[in-house]
């Protein structure tokens, strides 16, 4: 059994019954232990909206939620979109945990409009196909199931933003979404909320966000019936297995961006420090909590040069105090990008390498455009 299979089932586990006690489902860290207090493990559904998205967030360990702003802010804090001025939009590509063919693409836009932003955010992932084994055909090949199946996954949110002050943002959104196998889906419906604030001291801004906060979703679909031989009918019948409905994995992010150098309102402003010769240095961190896993830190850090190219870098502390033996770069990303302005606007490619846990690294590839 491959990885692929492995985070496959991890999720499906994880959704279809309350009573699993397992490994997290993807873009979760936490490991159930006779050590811990935490006993949610394994309890939620739609765990594909904990996967971190944004090669721009993703280079910075997903430290991002204060930081957030435009497209590239969606997934984080709904409020920083409403810091745009213009029709914006972009479309990001993930290849997960190594070669074993999870995708996760996720693209949207932004339009200023109500005094505010209204914006649309699409993410499909995707297993790829894989060998469908049965019982009778541990192997694969079973005629009657068919050869291959695959997971696959959607969400969707339209949202609107405000600026309320010139230092105060908030943003909500209304999700759709909807996980399982050809023949047996579950879907959810539920809400983001964020806020950003700008204090006005020493360049620092401060983000929260609560996300995946919804309805219970339950797999059904013929996917579930089963033939299952009677002894007392002597014969086969007809029997519908039983799921149990599970929550969306409601997470809670607060985060503190500090404009440490290169900006007029930066801890060392430009005018101090002219040598910089049009550097900038921002740094964030954030501490984010799902219903279903521990209390992560992160770190992350956006080095900037004359707002045209960035190099990123960031850590993630994901339950390391379990797992002495990983080695640190499990929870650490990096990455860099470009922006180029192009008759009036702009255009962005961005890029970040990002450890994933016990699973192997991903690759993130971004593209935004702005007017």
């Amino acid at each position: 059994m491959n990885r692929r299979t492995i985070a496959v089932a991890a999720m499906l586990l994880s959704a279809s019954s309350a009573r699993v006690q397992a490994q997290p489902g993807i873009g979760t860290s936490l490991i159930s232990s006779g050590n811990t207090t935490i006993s949610r493990v394994g309890t939620r559904g739609a765990n594909f909206l904990e996967i971190g998205l944004g090669a721009r967030a993703l280079g910075m360990a997903g430290a991002y939620g204060a930081l957030a702003e435009g497209f590239s802010g969606l997934h984080y804090n709904l409020a920083g979109s409403a810091e745009i001025t213009g029709v914006a939009g972009g479309i990001n590509y993930a290849e997960l945990y190594g070669k074993d063919g999870l995708q996760f693409t996720w693209g949207g836009a932004l339009l200023p409009v109500f005094g505010g932003a209204v914006g649309l955010q699409i993410g499909q992932f995707g297993s790829g196909d894989m060998v469908r084994t049965t019982y009778d055909y541990p192997q694969g090949g079973d005629p009657a199931a068919g050869r291959v199946f695959s997971y696959s996954a959607t969400t969707a949110t339209l949202s609107y933003a405000r600026r309320i002050t010139d230092r105060l943002n908030v943003g909500g959104g209304l999700k759709y979404a909807s996980e399982g196998l050809t023949d047996v889906r579950s879907t959810y419906a539920g809400v983001d909320l964020g806020v950003k604030f700008r204090t006005g001291l020493f360049g620092s801004t401060i983000g929260a966000s609560l996300t995946n906060l919804g309805s219970r979703g339950q797999f059904t679909g013929s996917g579930l019936t089963r033939n299952t031989f009677d002894e007392l009918r002597n014969g086969l019948v007809r029997v519908n297995v039983q799921t149990k409905a599970a929550d969306m994995p409601a997470t809670f992010r607060f985060s503190v961006l500090s404009e440490v150098a290169g900006r007029s309102e930066s801890i060392l402003p430009q005018a101090i420090l002219p040598q910089l010769g049009g550097l900038s240095l921002r740094a964030v961190g954030d501490f984010a909590q799902s219903v279903d896993t521990d209390l992560q830190f992160a770190l992350g850090a956006e080095l900037g040069l004359r707002n045209l190219a960035f190099f990123r870098f960031g850590h993630r502390w994901m339950n390391e105090a379990n797992d002495d033996y990983q080695p640190h770069y499990r929870g650490t990303g990096i990455g860099g990008g470009l922006r180029l302005p192009l008759a009036g606007r702009h255009v962005q490619f961005d890029y970040a390498w990002a450890g994933a846990g016990e699973l192997p690294a991903s690759n993130h590839f971004g593209f935004e455009f702005g007017f």
